[in-house]
């Protein structure tokens, strides 16, 4: 019985029968400033079944479904709705310019990276080790291409160390024949000659990557 009742504080609230959520009405094209016109204050509410870390966040307001049904019969509502719809796309193309210009200008920028490798004698596939030299070039070379970008967001972040890194591997895979270069696969290690088993031998060291 204790852990029924506890599964059922557990589970999420439910509508009262009749009436809807502020979400529903968004999935049907509401808008706030729609329901604040064609609406007015909501008719009721229910405990938020979400939560913001302990803190439970404010109560889910309800409007009675009834109402809501004559207010989308109503032409004046339609047109708003239209015009909020294509409010909508217009900023949504607007926003997908602007972040392909920002991709563009980011790719610009890391296309000046160029570092200059030395090649050292390394076991074979030791990627890590032969990128460790550079990597503190690489961020510093990141943060002033940030500087000079301006209001770069975490997500062009990591977007631009991606192409730096990139960059990176690119001059990496020229200086070392055992590199990978980006978007190719790591080589597959030489077939055991038959009947050689799988163990390894003691000279296989020198092919494992020790990262």
């Amino acid at each position: 019985m204790a852990a029924r009742k506890e599964k059922a504080g557990r589970e999420k609230p439910v509508n009262p029968p009749g009436h809807l959520a502020t979400q529903d009405l968004k999935d049907r094209g509401w808008t706030p400033r729609l329901i604040e016109r064609f609406l007015g204050p909501h008719d009721l509410t229910r405990e938020n079944g979400l939560k913001m870390g302990r803190r439970r966040l404010p109560p889910v307001k309800l409007y009675l479904e009834t109402r809501v049904d004559e207010a989308e019969r109503d032409d004046a509502f339609l047109a708003a709705q239209a015009k909020a719809a294509d409010a909508r796309e217009r900023a949504a193309r607007n926003r997908e310019v602007r972040e392909a210009k920002r991709a563009a200008l980011l790719r610009a920028a890391a296309e000046g990276y160029t570092p200059s490798i030395h090649p050292e004698p390394l076991r074979r596939g030791a990627k890590n080790k032969a990128r460790a030299p550079y990597l503190a070039g690489l961020e510093r070379t990141q943060r002033q291409l940030e500087k000079e970008l301006g209001k770069v967001t975490e997500k062009e972040s990591a977007q631009l160390r991606a192409l730096l890194m990139e960059r990176l591997d690119t001059a990496l895979a020229a200086a070392y024949d055992w590199f990978p270069a980006p978007g190719q696969a790591p080589a597959k290690a030489p077939a055991r000659a038959e009947g050689g088993g799988g163990e390894a031998r003691p000279s296989d060291w020198r092919e494992w990557d020790w990262d």
